[in-house]
């Protein structure tokens, strides 16, 4: 069986591409698909694999500009020949799910999320453009929606990333899938009884983190803050921080695991797809403070129907006061997490957990193709 792994691009090292990452290993002899990339930021199972790229690779400044070639996704997808394979996973949203395939080939697709810019978040994204952007930007979203709402009637069998993806698939494509949650490495967390006096969030420093809510409740509560990763909005964030926040940009992978396994809690303020980094810092027995909504919900047990001890607290608005209140409530129980009981729930989210339940889909798909 010949497979094929197709994903958007390779442009940062995200939770996406770690998906890839394990995808790759699973199928070593796969060809990788894509339409950007740049080869320095693969995932390491890519390193040395065969990367295919569309045309729009060669466009001028392709790397920085991608978004901006949005209206010829569907043309450059349909320029990837993949007729010779018989086994097809999309690790994307539904922009590559219209590839040319043969007519006998099994396309799964693992849908990391509906584009945002493209529905649930249009009409923001659409206001806060000048007028003359925005014409393009409508005559360009109302091509690509359609686009992508046919392109994923296409595929033979459908896997959200969380619930709360499967949701938003059924609502824009109609389409009911599957839940597999992404890999997280936890074999990587433990527990640290040096728990220091600051609390941590890490991630690309991007608008749709929320940080500035971070920044600013940590600011009127003069709590330290330590924050990790880069991103364009970094001279804004640093613009809003007191004196209790630390930025430390980039940071070693062992680094990285001292701060998780010694903060007080991770906190989390963006509406997420699904969330890595706070399933991370729950490996090393962390609690959580996030944003009661998306994948969060999934990730951080809060107030659990089957009586299962709580690995966090959530705040319900994306305000500075509703996460104000969410520390000082956070402190009056900080004493009842129990690291164990965070650690071990964590694990659900293990790679092994992912790697079983793909393994398991996907030899389903094959097998029942094979006997229509």
């Amino acid at each position: 069986m010949k497979v094929a792994i197709i994903h958007p691009w390779f442009l940062m090292l995200g939770g996406g591409e770690k998906v890839v990452d394990v995808l790759a290993g699973l199928y070593p002899e796969a060809d990788i698909f894509t339409l950007f990339f740049k080869r320095e930021l693969l995932p390491p199972q890519l390193q040395n694999r065969k990367i295919k790229t569309s045309i729009l690779n060669r466009f001028p400044f392709s790397a920085r500009l991608h978004f901006h070639y949005a209206p010829f996704y569907p043309w450059a997808t349909e320029s990837l020949d993949l007729s010779e394979y018989d086994l097809l996973i999309s690790s994307c949203g539904p922009v590559l799910m219209g590839v040319n395939a043969k007519q006998d080939a099994i396309h799964v697709c693992y849908c990391h999320t509906p584009p945002r810019a493209w529905w649930d978040l249009y009409a923001e994204h659409q206001a806060r453009m000048p007028w003359i952007a925005r014409h393009a930007f409508v005559m360009a979203g109302t091509f690509v929606r359609m686009w992508e709402f046919n392109a994923m009637q296409r595929m033979d069998h459908v896997i959200s990333n969380s619930n709360y993806i499967a949701h938003r698939v059924q609502k824009y494509f109609r389409r009911d899938s599957s839940v597999i949650y992404p890999p997280v490495d936890t074999s990587m967390g433990y527990l640290d009884e040096n728990i220091g006096d600051y609390y941590l969030t890490v991630g690309r420093l991007g608008r749709q983190k929320r940080l500035d809510l971070i920044i600013q409740a940590c600011n009127a509560l003069r709590l330290k803050l330590k924050i990790v990763g880069t991103g364009k909005e970094e001279p804004y964030l640093r613009s809003l921080a007191g004196p209790t926040i630390e930025f430390l940009g980039y940071v070693s992978d062992a680094e990285l695991s001292t701060l998780y396994a010694r903060c007080r809690a991770f906190v989390f303020a963006a509406n997420e797809d699904f969330g890595i980094a706070p399933v991370e810092a729950q490996s090393f027995g962390r609690p959580v403070i996030a944003y009661g909504h998306g994948g969060s919900l999934e990730t951080v047990r809060v107030n659990d129907p089957e009586g299962h001890p709580d690995t966090g607290i959530f705040f319900a608005q994306q305000t500075v006061d509703s996460l104000v209140d969410a520390f000082l409530r956070f402190e009056q129980v900080e004493e009842r997490f129990v690291p164990e009981n965070i650690q071990e729930h964590a694990r659900r989210f293990d790679t092994e957990t992912f790697i079983a339940a793909m393994t398991k889909f996907v030899d389903n798909a094959t097998q029942r193709s094979e006997h229509l």
